[in-house]
């Protein structure tokens, strides 16, 4: 890992100058509206072979100059552990006075050759969520079972991270292939046998300081057989039993066409006495088409739902879009608007891989890890935030990504998480030479506001 070696602010952002003005010149000037990101340090790389970056969570608190990111969590699912290959790992990093700093590497509490510890994460509260989908449990008679690990950090040093709870799922379940938490709502995703797909969901409760099922009686839902429902998750607490879910399911078939996907709405059913999660509303693409995969990745705030779907074709090809829908009245949800990747869009870029909205601004981020740069599958991402003109919501689309400086089949972009003017994506297929092969890695991107506020001022 490097970072540069900065002396102040303004020291920093002249030693950034050089980069920005290269990026600009390499085919990322923004268009009206948009804005410049660039790399604020260097990459933060794994091991060989180790995929860091597959998956990320950030830790979010309210800081003297606001919201503030103050520890970032990176999966790297195929890590070794003590010979136990592929038993996956969880690095975890804290702001430093030159940029992030590696603080703890977290292994399961049950390390396993192929469980692939890390591959999916979700902070919530107090808890950082660690899904292990490939875990054998059982003394090894319930192959793919996946196992969920919760463990606590209150902002004791990360090395200090304590194990809270696990649980396992049944064989082939892969328990933990897809996570969710806001708050005290947790969602976790499994697989059963018809690849319906069901989702599971809890709340941590802070008088018995245990995870409790919510609602109480049935709190899990599923999908029809090949739904694969729980492809996606994301969860919003709107009130102390009661939260909004949304989940992807890309194997769905609508108006005849296979795999076209959906997302479903589920809050929990009012009635307590008879439990269960109740849909409140059913998302499907503007024209559902064979192969859209509507539901690769969803997100949620206050006013929308966001979906997004790797397959959708914007007339040229099938370079992946996101879409935007808000509650109706005076019950389901309205189509806002679909937004396909501006250019350079790649054809097969998988735009809508990974979805992260900001809780604290009218922004998301898109992941679209195998669109081209200088190589095939370099991956970029795109920041869409809101504005309204002439009374309607519109959102601006910026790009980032490397442009046409020298890179590889990094896949930046496989996961994304972003606060205010902060964006993090992962880049699992970055190699580190000549250490290794696909060590994986992860970027802090800013935008060039923050570079000409903090280093002129």
């Amino acid at each position: 890992m490097k970072s540069f070696a900065v002396t102040s602010p303004r020291a920093h952002w002249l030693a950034m100058l050089p980069s920005l003005a290269l990026l600009l010149g390499a085919g990322l000037a923004p268009p009206a509206g948009a804005q410049t990101w660039v790399p604020r340090y260097d990459l933060y790389s794994g091991a060989s072979g180790s995929h860091l970056g597959s998956s990320m969570a950030i830790r979010v608190v309210l800081g003297d100059d606001g919201r503030e990111v103050i520890r970032m969590y990176v999966g790297a699912p195929d890590a070794d552990k003590d010979g136990l290959a592929q038993a996956g790992a969880v690095r975890i990093y804290n702001p430093g006075p030159q940029g992030w700093e590696l603080a703890a590497t977290l292994y399961s509490n049950s390390p396993q050759a192929g469980a692939h510890f890390g591959a999916t994460l979700a902070f919530g509260y107090a808890f950082l969520v660690v899904g292990a989908p490939d875990f054998v449990s059982g003394g090894g008679a319930n192959s793919g079972a996946g196992r969920v690990e919760i463990y606590i950090d209150n902002g004791l040093p990360a090395a200090a991270l304590t194990l809270k709870s696990a649980i396992s799922g049944g064989p082939g379940q892969h328990y933990g292939h897809s996570l969710a938490m806001d708050d005290e709502m947790l969602a976790l995703g499994y697989i059963p046998s018809n690849d319906s797909g069901c989702v599971v969901t809890y709340r941590y409760d802070t008088t018995a300081q245990q995870f409790m099922a919510l609602p109480a009686i049935h709190n899990f839902i599923c999908g029809v057989a090949g739904a694969e429902l729980g492809s996606s998750l994301a969860i919003r607490r709107t009130g102390d039993q009661n939260f909004v879910l949304v989940a992807g399911a890309i194997g769905e078939t609508r108006n005849g066409n296979a795999l076209a996907g959906a997302a479903h709405v589920y809050a929990p059913n009012p009635n307590v006495g008879t439990g269960g999660l109740v849909e409140i509303g059913t998302l499907t693409a503007p024209d559902p088409q064979f192969l859209d995969v509507f539901g690769t990745s969803v997100g949620i705030d206050a006013d929308y739902v966001y979906v997004g779907a790797t397959g959708r074709d914007n007339g040229a090809g099938r370079v992946g879009s996101v879409t935007i829908f808000k509650p109706g009245f005076p019950f389901g949800y309205d189509l806002v608007h679909e937004y396909f990747p501006g250019a350079p869009a790649t054809i097969g870029g998988h735009c809508g891989a990974a979805l992260s909205v900001d809780q604290y601004a009218d922004q998301f981020v898109l992941g679209c890890p195998d669109s081209n740069g200088t190589v095939a599958q370099q991956g970029n991402a795109r920041l869409f935030r809101k504005t309204t003109f002439l009374g309607q919501p519109v959102w601006i689309e910026s790009l980032l990504g490397f442009g046409n400086t020298p890179h590889g089949a990094d896949h930046l972009g496989s996961s994304v998480a972003v606060l205010n003017d902060q964006v993090f994506l992962g880049s699992p297929g970055t190699d580190v030479q000549p250490v290794g092969l696909d060590n994986g890695g992860w970027w802090e991107f800013i935008s060039d506001d923050v570079i000409f506020e903090d280093g002129f001022e």
